[in-house]
């Protein structure tokens, strides 16, 4: 038995018992972790602002036989600007939802801890359309976990203008190769995807797209989501 210290963003909270929380933390350092919460929902604990969704924290833990229960969570960062706009907390909340059934356990994730920080701060603070926010969120992540190569094609691995993309396939697919599942991609859409896929940090969000543009991209990711992770999320169409 010891105390351990993470600092990470809780992407999952839910009741148990009468007034106790078991969460789920993306962890600087380690990853995706479970913890329990003892009295979290109390008015007066101490531990109710830093146990809430989307906290980003200092948490102390104590660590037992396969439990680690929080002592103590030093709020951050609270992205109160989330919770003032339905449109940008269903996004948040998907998000959330996306890494927490997706991002195994067990090891680290620096790096998509750091992509959902910044996402959620852009978001929160006005900076982005949050439906702009998630689908370059979704791009970044699955380039972070090593389910989106590239926009190029498929089958060749050439880059033209312009590209297709295959609902059958989940896949992007040149003019030689598209097959009668594809549609092509609108220019600002192909533009966007390369965008993402080079730029780091906060610069992936540096572009805006018309809602045309942005209804295609939408729906490319959903597709590559289905067919290569194999998730369609409730929360992802919460204000349909």
């Amino acid at each position: 038995m010891s105390v351990r210290k993470i600092r990470g963003i809780v992407i999952r909270e839910q009741v148990s018992g009468e007034s106790g929380k078991q969460l789920v933390v993306l962890a600087k350092g380690a990853g995706k972790l479970r913890l329990s919460a003892r009295g979290a929902k109390n008015a007066k604990s101490k531990l109710l602002a830093g146990t809430q969704l989307f906290a980003y924290c200092d948490f102390t833990l104590f660590e037992g036989k396969g439990f680690l229960s929080v002592t103590q969570a030093d709020l951050l960062e609270s992205f109160y600007g989330l919770r003032t706009d339905v449109e940008v907390l269903s996004e948040a909340v998907y998000l959330a939802e996306l890494v927490e059934k997706t991002c195994p356990e067990g090891m680290e994730q620096d790096d998509i801890l750091l992509l959902l920080l910044y996402t959620l701060q852009w978001m929160a603070k006005g900076y982005i359309p949050p439906r702009l926010a998630g689908r370059i969120f979704e791009i970044k992540y699955l380039l972070m976990s090593g389910l989106f190569a590239g926009a190029e094609c498929a089958v060749c691995q050439r880059e033209e203008e312009p590209m297709y993309f295959s609902s059958r396939e989940g896949a992007f697919l040149c003019g030689r190769h598209k097959d009668e599942n594809s549609v092509m991609l609108l220019p600002a859409v192909q533009e966007a995807i390369f965008h993402v896929l080079s730029k780091e940090g906060q610069k992936i969000f540096a572009f805006r797209l018309s809602e045309e543009a942005l209804n295609q991209l939408d729906g490319i990711m959903e597709q590559y989501l289905r067919v290569h992770v194999g998730v369609s999320l409730k929360s992802r169409h919460f204000l349909d």
